[in-house]
């Protein structure tokens, strides 16, 4: 058994997306966008468990799906009720690795463009910092509104665009949500911060956007066909 888990969170609904199915059902370059983020961690040549949180309803869809497009890969896949919120699903997830498991990596479904360079920079610094988080640097000024009215603007060298992976100790990673009591978190390594402890940012991937509006899925297509040919 390894002492990597990696958790990736695919029960969330994405009302944005205007459709009547889950935007990780979705077709990309004719596969699921939750295939392309499955495929590129099975890809990373490292051990690991990996838990999958789905949506109650959609644990037999993803077996029927999604699970036989992986049958040339040796690996058990856990499938994961999610709950309520992400932050529920998410501990769901956490609480059902083995005892083997030091350090998760927790990704978003939804960001299928995901490369595996950036999971192996990611679980690196996890071991040196307890807990990492993906950023960009923001490109456009960023300004404070209240009433339609600019009231700040923020320094734009010292912002952050956050994505996943994320990376934590994982007992690190469960006392984090223990200890934060709301139903909704921004992501995990704000609950982190909650308890008092530091983030350590890695360099993202501007192509790392999760997918969330129907317009998403053209770039995407374009990314990973790029990817695919590199």
């Amino acid at each position: 058994m390894s002492e990597i888990g990696v958790l990736i969170a695919a029960a969330g609904r994405g009302k944005r997306m205007e459709k009547n199915i889950n935007k990780q059902f979705l077709n990309l370059m004719g596969k699921p966008v939750l295939y392309h983020t499955i495929k590129t961690f099975l890809d990373w040549p490292r051990d690991f468990e990996l838990n999958i949180v789905l949506h109650p309803e959609e644990i037999e869809y993803f077996k029927n799906n999604i699970m036989p497009l992986f049958l040339d890969y040796r690996i058990e896949f856990n499938l994961i009720a999610g709950g309520k919120s992400r932050k529920e699903s998410v501990n769901n997830g956490l609480k059902n690795f083995s005892d083997k498991v030091n350090y998760v990596i927790i990704h978003d479904g939804a960001r299928p463009m995901l490369k595996k360079e950036l999971i192996e920079k990611t679980y690196r610094a996890v071991k040196k910092y307890d807990a990492v988080s993906c950023g960009i640097k923001v490109k456009d000024t960023i300004k404070i509104v209240e009433n339609s009215f600019s009231k700040k603007t923020l320094a734009r060298n010292s912002l952050r665009a956050i994505q996943t992976p994320q990376a934590f100790k994982l007992d690190l990673i469960k006392k984090a949500h223990k200890n934060y009591k709301k139903d909704k978190a921004l992501d995990d390594a704000s609950l982190v911060e909650e308890l008092g402890e530091k983030v350590y940012i890695v360099a993202g991937d501007y192509n790392n956007f999760k997918i969330t509006t129907p317009e998403d899925l053209k770039p995407a297509e374009i990314i990973l066909k790029e990817q695919s040919n590199v």
